[in-house]
């Protein structure tokens, strides 16, 4: 029978270095700018199609070309992160990438092998924000700061996404919805000149951070946990990624505006805020599965939810729940990949992995959505993805242990 024993105390806060005010300037504006590309261009390119006369699988097809790229190129991104020392460098070249494809959009010709390709390789530069974001944020702060850090980094990211829903408002209305995309692109730049704030000097190597990519990934799954949290996150991730252009596709069959599909983005980036700043503290106080709990269950409700509304504004509101379950998974995913990985390195490769838990999600959900909806109507595909989630909630609920170090763990007698 295991014995169980008292792992050491986890380090607090205090005990964190210091952080420059340059490097958390920049790594805060790395994230801002990041989700300022990329907050609000499903859910408008879902719009740009529907008012271009696009199918309803189509559409969804298109969107499962953004999430094809992610899930393909995630793994690969967190094991390129642990080996490839000038992280600064491919941040900012993944920034470029993503932005000039997205910028492209509205003035390709209007075909699936164009635009399809395009979203695709958007959804590869978009593989690299993860690993690399954290990656920069544990080289920062360390293990003992990593909550907090991560807490005020995602602050930020979901700032970003506020200002992109503002801007996608503004710029929708007074110039069109192709400027939408040409406003990614600008950011884009931005969001790379950012990285370079961060100064090399300060960011420290994980140790044990080179991970090999076979046996790695074969010691990575041999823990229990890992396959637990990864099972879990590519059901919550097959029920949420199809959701938000699903709302978006269905607020303009429904003959909403513009302005609805960013307020869409802009109401759960509001509740994320405080959130993401509240489950920084939270986890560190009272553990990481309390807290992540919270997540999984405000996703099946969200969900289930919509299929009762037919108004546009009504499922506006309802975006309230994608704040907290997003606000908190930003968080503490990364709390808990550093928590599984600590002492033995593949922080980063762990943090691409599930991802790819994740980019699955971006794939197969929108493949299923677009026929539930073409055939069974919206009411149906939002009924199927919160029976999903549900199931993905319950598995994490019963079956995942606390990863938080400083309670009780089991090790063999």
């Amino acid at each position: 029978m295991p014995a169980m024993v008292e792992s050491p105390p986890e380090p607090t806060a205090e005990q964190a270095p210091q952080l420059d005010p340059r490097d958390r300037f920049g790594l805060n504006a790395a994230n801002f700018f990041l989700a300022e590309l990329t907050g609000v261009v499903i859910p408008f390119l879902a719009k740009l199609l529907a008012d271009r006369g696009w199918r309803d699988d189509a559409i969804q097809y298109t969107a499962a070309a953004c999430g094809l790229g992610v899930f393909l190129a995630q793994t690969p991104a967190g094991v390129f992160t642990d080996r490839f020392r000038n992280r600064r460098l491919l941040l900012a070249g993944a920034s470029l990438v993503v932005g000039v494809c997205f910028g492209l959009l509205p003035l390709v010709p209007d075909t699936g092998w164009v635009i399809g390709p395009l979203v695709f390789l958007g959804g590869v530069g978009q593989a690299f924000f993860v690993p690399l974001l954290g990656a920069l944020a544990l080289g920062l702060a360390g293990h003992a700061a990593l909550h907090r850090l991560m807490g005020e980094n995602q602050g930020w990211n979901h700032a970003g996404n506020i200002a992109a829903a503002l801007t996608a408002m503004a710029v929708a209305t007074w110039l069109g919805l192709p400027a939408v995309f040409y406003t990614v692109a600008v950011v884009s730049a931005l969001a790379a000149a950012s990285v370079f704030l961060i100064r090399p000097t300060d960011l420290k190597e994980e140790p044990g951070a080179r991970v090999e990519a076979g046996p790695g990934f074969r010691a990575l799954f041999g823990d229990r946990r890992v396959v637990i949290l990864f099972a879990a996150v590519a059901l919550f991730h097959l029920a949420n990624a199809p959701v938000m252009p699903l709302v978006g596709q269905y607020i303009a069959r429904l003959g909403g505006s513009d302005t609805q599909v960013a307020a869409v983005v802009l109401v759960a980036q509001v509740v994320m805020i405080p959130v993401a700043v509240l489950a920084g503290w939270a986890c560190h106080r009272w553990g990481r599965k309390p807290v992540f709990g919270v997540a999984f269950v405000a996703l099946p409700v969200r969900i289930l939810l919509y299929s009762f509304s037919s108004d546009p504004w009504e499922l506006v509101a309802l975006q309230v729940f994608d704040g907290i379950g997003a606000g908190v998974y930003g968080v503490v995913i990364a709390v808990m990949c550093a928590d599984l990985t600590r002492e033995k390195g593949g922080f980063n490769a762990l943090q691409g992995v599930l991802a790819t838990a994740l980019a699955v999600g971006g794939v197969l959900g929108p493949l299923l959505a677009g026929p539930l909806v073409q055939h069974l109507g919206f009411a149906a595909a939002f009924r199927a993805f919160a029976l999903v989630a549900a199931v993905g909630a319950a598995l994490f609920l019963v079956f995942m242990p606390e990863t938080r170090s400083g309670r009780r763990a089991e090790v063999p007698a």
